[in-house]
């Protein structure tokens, strides 16, 4: 269902843009002792948009656009609130398809998910005009576990109108999209942004029995999961073995349940 694809998949591959930088070269030619020359027009980009759309030569910006800000934050409330309609609007949706269900299933997510702290954004232009790809790190908080979580998860983010943010559904999401979300994924900022907070989370589980041991439960699940979907995968293969398509898993700024584990980029293709 629509909904809990969000819950279980919000969410981490080929060069979409090159930065068009102002630059002007002289071409000079000789004709009757008369040297001539072509300046190419400077680029119309603000640093700012040089820099979203180059992360190879500027890095990932770090909470670069307040919209996309309020964008995880409102994401982030919804799951510690359980606020199912504010979910929807988040993904940028105003039906009412599935969203009792979707209640449901933050009620009990609420009950684990006490609060997301020290969030930072870390931004890119996205594979088509109006997207970005973000990159979100938090220290989770959750209910009767003293020691926070490094968390890190992504979400493809559209613009549509001017200064209106939403993020995209992992099954709604491209292969072109996908592929990019790759290809950013493995960006030395982001890492070194990983291994950071794969060290930082395994000073917490050690720290915390805790949060150790729900650590723990959850890397069996998310494994039992995979395995899970690794079956019905061939199964879908073979069932439809005449058809060429091929569908690749993405997982993105994932809504992570109980049964679930995304504490980390690495244990994601890409994050929803």
């Amino acid at each position: 269902m629509k909904n809990r694809k969000i819950i279980t998949g919000l969410g981490m591959m080929a060069v979409m843009m090159a930065v068009a930088t102002g630059c002007s070269k002289n071409v000079a030619t000789t004709t009757q002792s008369t040297e001539e020359t072509t300046t190419v027009p400077e680029s119309t980009m603000s640093e700012e948009e040089k820099k979203l759309s180059d992360y190879k030569t500027y890095g990932m910006q770090k909470d670069p656009i307040p919209g996309i800000v309020a964008l995880v934050k409102n994401y982030q409330y919804s799951k510690v609130n359980a606020d199912a309609r504010r979910m929807y609007n988040v993904f940028g949706r105003s039906d009412e398809d599935g969203l009792a269900d979707l209640q449901s299933k933050l009620n009990d997510e609420a009950k684990v998910y006490e609060s997301f702290d020290d969030t930072v954004t870390y931004v890119t232009k996205g594979y088509e005009p109006n997207s970005y790809v973000v990159f979100i790190s938090s220290n989770v908080k959750f209910h009767d576990i003293d020691t926070k979580a490094p968390m890190l998860t992504w979400a493809y983010v559209m613009e549509n109108p001017k200064d209106a943010f939403y993020m995209v559904e992992n099954d709604k999401m491209t292969e072109d999209e996908k592929k990019y979300v790759d290809e950013v994924s493995k960006s030395e900022d982001i890492i070194a942004l990983d291994a950071q907070m794969r060290k930082d989370l395994a000073t917490a589980v050690t720290s915390d029995i805790q949060l150790g041991t729900l650590y723990s439960i959850w890397v069996k699940n998310a494994s039992t999961n995979e395995s899970a979907a690794a079956a019905e995968t061939t199964a879908a293969e073979t069932s439809s073995a005449e058809s060429s398509e091929e569908e690749s898993t993405v997982e993105s700024i994932s809504e992570t349940t109980k049964n679930e584990a995304n504490i980390s980029i690495a244990e994601t293709k890409s994050g929803n």
